[in-house]
C-alpha cells in the first residue's frame, strides 16, 4: 500500500468506533475489559513481526491492523474508567470541601516553574488538603500562578518533583457560556489542570520535600534550559524568540495574542505546534543523516525512533490550541 498511515488511521477510528458499542468496552471501567484489549493488540504484534519474519507481507499488515484496532479499542476503554472517590472535583462535588475560601494544598510540582511575562505559573499534582482541622486526600492538578507587584521578592526556590505546599483559594477554570465559545474549562482538564488559583503572596509558598534525582526531573530541567537559551540567543527580540520558542518547543507562552491570531487567519498556525508536522521533518533529517553514515536499515530505523522518542519527551504534547484560549 502506497500510503500505509492511512490505513492505520483507518483501523484506529474503527476501534475507537466499536469501542462506543454496547457490551464491548465495560463503561463501568473495568479492569479486565481494559487490560484484555491490550493482551490482544500486544499478541497481534507479535503476529505481525513472526509473519513478516517469513516475508508473508500481506498477513503481517493484516496483524498490524488488527493491533491498531484493538488500541483504539483500548482508548475507548481509557476513557470510559471513572475518576475514583478522592478526584478533587468529586471531592467539592460532594460537598467534603468547600473552595469558596483559601485552603493549604498539597502538591508534587510536575514541571519547572514557568516564567511567564506577568509572572511564574507553577503545575502542582495534588495529593491532599487541609480543610477544617482535616487532612483530605485528593487527586487532580493545581495550575497556580503568582505575579511579584513590586520590589516584592520571589517564592521558594522550587524545581520539578518537589513536594510543596500553596495557600490559595482555588477555582473551576473560568467558562464562558457562549454558543460555540471555546471550552476552557474542558481544554484544561484534558491537560491534568482541574483547579486554577492565584498566589497572594511569594510567603503561602514552601517546599515541604526536595525531590530525588530521577529521569522526569532530568528531562524538566532540560526542558527549561531548552526555553531559556532560546530567549537568550535573541535577547533584544522577543516577538521573534517567542515564535521560535512555539516552533521548536511548542511553547506559545510568550507568543502575542494578536500575532497568534495572524497566525491562524493566514492557515500556517500549525508551524507553532509539535505535531506530526515537525516529528515527520525531523525524523526525516535523522534518516538522512543516517544513511550518510551507511547505517543499516536496522540500525537506521533504531536511531530515528530513540531520538524522535526523546525529542518527543523533552518538547511534551503541545496540542494545536490557539494560547489565547489556553
Amino acid at each position: 500500500m502506497k500510503l500505509p498511515a492511512v490505513a492505520i488511521a483507518i483501523a484506529f477510528s474503527l476501534g475507537i468506533v466499536i469501542g462506543f458499542w454496547p457490551g464491548v468496552v465495560a463503561h463501568e471501567g473495568s479492569q479486565q475489559s481494559l487490560w484484555g484489549w491490550l493482551i490482544i493488540a500486544f499478541v497481534a504484534v507479535v503476529c505481525a513481526a513472526a509473519t513478516l519474519s517469513r516475508q508473508r507481507l500481506l498477513a503481517a499488515g493484516l496483524f498490524s491492523l488488527v493491533a491498531w484496532s484493538a488500541l483504539g479499542i483500548f482508548a475507548t476503554a481509557i476513557a470510559h474508567q471513572p475518576q475514583p472517590k478522592n478526584y478533587v472535583l468529586n471531592v467539592i462535588e460532594d460537598g467534603a470541601i468547600d473552595i469558596q475560601s483559601p485552603l493549604r494544598w498539597h502538591g508534587r510540582l510536575r514541571d519547572e516553574p514557568a516564567t511567564l511575562p506577568w509572572g511564574i505559573s507553577y503545575e502542582i499534582a495534588l495529593f491532599r488538603v487541609d480543610y477544617q482541622d482535616r487532612v483530605i486526600p485528593v487527586l487532580g492538578g493545581l495550575r497556580v500562578t503568582y505575579s511579584p507587584y513590586g520590589e516584592e521578592s520571589l517564592p521558594a526556590d522550587v524545581h520539578a518533583g518537589d513536594e510543596i505546599a500553596v495557600v490559595a483559594q482555588a477555582r473551576l477554570p473560568q467558562m464562558f457560556r457562549d454558543e460555540g465559545a471555546f471550552d476552557r474549562r474542558a481544554h484544561l482538564r484534558s491537560q491534568g489542570i482541574e483547579l486554577t488559583a492565584a498566589l497572594r503572596s511569594s510567603q503561602l509558598l514552601e517546599l515541604e520535600t526536595a525531590a530525588e534525582p530521577s529521569p522526569h526531573t532530568a528531562l524538566a530541567r532540560i526542558r527549561m534550559r531548552l526555553r531559556e537559551s532560546i530567549a537568550n540567543l535573541l535577547p533584544g527580540a522577543a516577538s521573534e524568540a517567542a515564535v521560535l520558542r512555539a516552533m521548536l518547543l511548542g511553547d506559545r507562552s510568550f507568543l502575542d495574542r494578536s500575532e497568534s491570531a495572524n497566525f491562524q487567519k493566514t492557515g500556517v498556525f500549525h508551524v507553532l505546534v509539535v505535531a506530526g508536522l515537525h516529528v515527520g521533518a525531523f525524523a526525516a533529517f535523522l534518516f538522512w543523516l543516517a544513511r550518510k553514515f551507511r547505517l543499516s536499515r536496522l540500525w537506521t530505523s533504531f536511531a530515528v525512533v530513540l531520538c524522535v522518542i526523546c525529542y518527543v519527551a523533552v518538547v511534551e504534547q503541545r496540542p494545536p490550541f490557539c494560547e489565547q484560549h489556553s
